[in-house]
């Protein structure tokens, strides 16, 4: 079955032009405009598909729309609006999501059929999940109605910027571009690659493609696959710092709370793993974290912070838990308190950036 490659040129607006690589769209200066969508819908077998648009003109309006749509729009589109950053599922009005966006800027669009959502990035920053149920064939699109507005899309024939950002956490370099050629090989396909697949490819140990599974499937909301490998991983080689019976109770932990019926509390991990409450805690926050349970999280978090205050660590995990759950406010004040430790840092200037934005454009509605 094939994927999406390029536009689809004999079902288009007539206002639109495509280049002889059918990746670029051109408004060629009519206000009408109109949508184009591509060649192929995306296979449900291929379970998770990215894919990037770089804004090369905005146009007079900026009015582009990146989404996805069935076979003929005007049976179900949904996309973001980069005029004013809102959701629209047609024929339904808009809803506050994110920033707008303009030129320079890059959008992406990721379909997960696993779990049936979809959320966007910018400039490789994941904006949250957008839309929810998704359902039936559908086709990467866009809607260029800004006139002299111009875009070029990527389907994988380029390095996606959400893969490069998300891999601003591997200071070696040559580790860092082996990460961005792991996620390109994973992503838009209908095969699921093996441990041995990826040590092959990119000439890597185990351990180090285990990591780079982990990390593919957490940044995709994959957390069940995540926690298998994460437990892989332990078995293998904890950290230097942690000694053989920690490793253990970590284990243990893993393969207790894993069980997605029971919901543990920190009396049976403590009595279970014979391990104080500090590390109790931050198990389970672990836990809750990857299984997007962030409510939980949020409120062990908040006891781990009673006992160490100025945790950078932990302040940072409940900031993008605040952040995940659009609790933007509270998220501002932890991500601020870690910018006081540690004045750049970027994980938090990002963040923080993003929810005094997201916080202004929903005030700005509610006056409305």
């Amino acid at each position: 079955m094939d994927l999406p490659t390029a536009w689809k040129l004999d079902d288009k607006s007539s206002y639109l032009s495509v280049d002889e690589s059918g990746l670029r769209v051109d408004n060629k200066g009519f206000s009408e405009g109109g949508a184009i969508r591509t060649n192929h819908p995306i296979p449900p077998q291929c379970k998770l598909f990215y894919f990037e648009v770089d804004i090369i003109d905005e146009g007079k309006n900026k009015w582009i729309v990146i989404g996805f749509a069935k076979k003929r729009l005007d049976y179900g589109s949904w996309g973001y609006h980069g005029d004013d950053g809102d959701l629209y599922c047609f024929p339904e009005r808009g809803n506050p999501y994110g920033p707008s966006f303009s030129t320079g800027d890059t959008i992406g669009c990721c379909l997960n059929f696993r779990n049936n959502t979809v959320f966007y990035t910018k400039n490789g920053i994941n904006l949250g999940i957008a839309f929810r149920s998704l359902k039936g064939t559908l086709y990467p699109c866009v809607g260029l109605w800004s006139k002299g507005g111009s875009i070029e899309v990527n389907f994988g024939s380029r390095k996606f910027k959400f893969a490069e950002t998300t891999g601003d956490d591997i200071d070696d370099k040559l580790l860092k571009n082996k990460w961005i050629d792991a996620f390109n090989m994973c992503i838009n396909t209908m095969k699921i690659y093996t441990i041995e697949d990826l040590e092959n490819f990119l000439e890597i140990n185990q351990y180090t493609a285990l990591k780079f599974r982990v990390k593919f499937n957490f940044t995709m909301g994959r957390y069940d696959d995540a926690i298998v490998d994460l437990t892989k991983l332990v078995d293998i080689e904890l950290s230097d710092n942690v000694d053989e019976l920690l490793k253990k109770q970590l284990i243990e932990a893993f393969n207790m709370c894993n069980n997605a019926a029971n919901t543990y509390t920190l009396e049976d991990l403590e009595n279970s793993l014979k391990i104080n409450q500090d590390s109790t805690l931050k198990f389970r926050v672990k836990f809750n974290f990857i299984m997007g349970r962030y409510k939980d999280a949020i409120i062990d978090l908040t006891k781990l912070l009673d006992i160490e205050p100025y945790n950078k660590l932990v302040l940072g995990y409940r900031g993008e838990a605040y952040y995940l759950m659009e609790r933007y406010k509270e998220a501002i004040i932890d991500l601020t308190n870690l910018l006081y430790i540690e004045p750049n840092n970027k994980f938090a200037l990002r963040y923080r950036g993003e929810a005094y934005y997201l916080t202004e454009n929903i005030g700005k509605q509610l006056s409305i």
